[in-house]
């Protein structure tokens, strides 16, 4: 029994290995970052832009080869959009693709997007004043009470 759940989870892992790194025929999607560089803490919109002559069940976001995230298609929706929380691993090349299935459960992948290559570049904005604030009024707060009992004398 054990040995029949791993095996079943090996398959599912290298199957969404596969997907990623062994693209198909149908052309290739488009693939946009909101920013090239970002920083941590801050979220990167990421859009995949379908051909729209070409029939798709799915849309496929990608990084460095590994599934990210899949979105199922919409009707008559070819551009679709991935907000992505950036993290001190976030650096590296992401790039999407669609896939066909049939009637017959035949499945059909595009060619990978162009890589697009997002790079981390330390703390956010929204982080950095997410520290400053407090450590600002505890401070106003620390001079008050010092100024209030005379510093002591």
């Amino acid at each position: 029994m054990i040995l029949l759940l791993v095996l079943w989870l090996c398959c599912i892992y290298f199957t969404n290995q596969e997907t990623c790194s062994s693209p198909g025929d149908l052309p290739a999607p488009q693939m946009f970052l909101g920013k090239a560089s970002s920083s941590q803490g801050d979220t990167v919109v990421m859009k995949c832009k379908i051909p729209a002559l070409f029939p798709f069940t799915r849309v496929i976001f990608c990084k460095d080869g590994k599934e990210i995230a899949i979105q199922p298609m919409k009707e008559s929706k070819f551009a679709y959009d991935l907000p992505y929380e950036i993290s001190t691993s976030s650096s590296g090349n992401f790039y999407c693709l669609y896939e066909h299935e049939d009637n017959l459960n035949h499945k059909t992948l595009s060619r990978l997007s162009t890589a697009q290559h997002l790079s981390v570049t330390g703390l956010s904005s929204k982080s950095v004043l997410g520290i400053t604030i407090p450590s600002t009024l505890v401070l106003v707060a620390l001079c008050s009470l010092l100024v209030t009992r005379g510093f002591g004398y």
